[in-house]
């Protein structure tokens, strides 16, 4: 087999060329695990596309899952088009719609044990750019569900905005009003203004869960702090605080206009 090493803020994972000539994910594993493989079995039964299949784990107690070929992207730098974005936010329409027929209980999850209150899902909780698959600079699916856990969807869909638009980061604020009422307009049933609000609750409740993650010892959430990965979030968001306002200004009072447009 031949094997290399990818790395990211959680410790990275490897991919695998199998003997067969099939490549596959393999990923550190943890409590968790359990309810993730059976949140993708869900998934797949329910014929959500862009979702990995869980193939079990190896002799050194990894995750194999399928390798979902393309790229993924740094929202710090890059952008996608109009396109992309209405079509990775169509697709969190689909998970959702397929998810809400999960109600396994209370599981242990990365956030600890927890079932469902009403009006929650099972969200990914981390849908950001850096976990979306591009091919051709088209969406296509996503990866790292190891965050996955109940939640409200719109929070799901404000951490994609977040990156997506991207809010993370200053762009004219027309654009970012326009591609956030594209972002509302695609997924249904919730305003631009809402959604906008939604973010800026998000990225609060990021801050609150790597808390309690460094206090239960997250190897993940410690490395994301040790990667400076929490300090950039911080200064990032007390930058989006400021440019709100404007980007409120900016939104349209009425539709969203679809025609494409250059990523920012």
């Amino acid at each position: 087999m031949e094997r290399e090493h990818l790395p990211g803020g959680s410790g990275g994972v490897w991919r695998v060329r199998e003997a067969g000539g099939e490549t596959r994910v393999h990923r550190p594993t943890g409590p968790w695990t359990p309810a993730v493989h059976a949140l993708l079995a869900h998934l797949e039964a329910q014929g959500l596309d862009g979702v990995p299949h869980v193939h079990g784990i190896d002799a050194d107690g990894r995750e194999i899952l399928d390798y979902l070929p393309g790229s993924t992207l740094d929202p710090e730098l890059d952008g996608v088009s109009d396109a992309a974005l209405g079509s990775a936010v169509s697709w969190l329409r689909r998970y959702h719609d397929a998810v809400r027929s999960f109600t396994p209980g209370a599981l242990e999850w990365r956030q600890g044990v927890q079932g469902l209150d009403p009006g929650q899902v099972v969200c990914h909780n981390d849908p950001g750019l850096y976990n979306w698959v591009i091919v051709d600079g088209a969406f296509a699916g996503m990866i790292d569900w190891d965050r996955a856990g109940p939640g409200d969807p719109l929070d799901d869909l404000a951490f994609l905005c977040w990156s997506g638009v991207p809010l993370l980061r200053e762009i004219p604020p027309a654009d970012a009003a326009r591609r956030l009422a594209l972002a509302a307009e695609t997924y249904g049933g919730v305003t631009p203004r809402q959604l906008l609000a939604a973010v800026e609750r998000r990225m609060a409740l990021i801050s609150e869960r790597w808390r309690a993650g460094i206090e239960r010892g997250d190897p993940g959430t410690l490395a994301l702090r040790d990667a400076g990965i929490m300090e950039r979030h911080h200064r990032r968001v007390a930058e989006f605080s400021r440019r709100r306002g404007q980007i409120m200004a900016a939104l349209p009072s009425g539709g969203t206009h679809r025609n494409e447009q250059e990523a920012p």
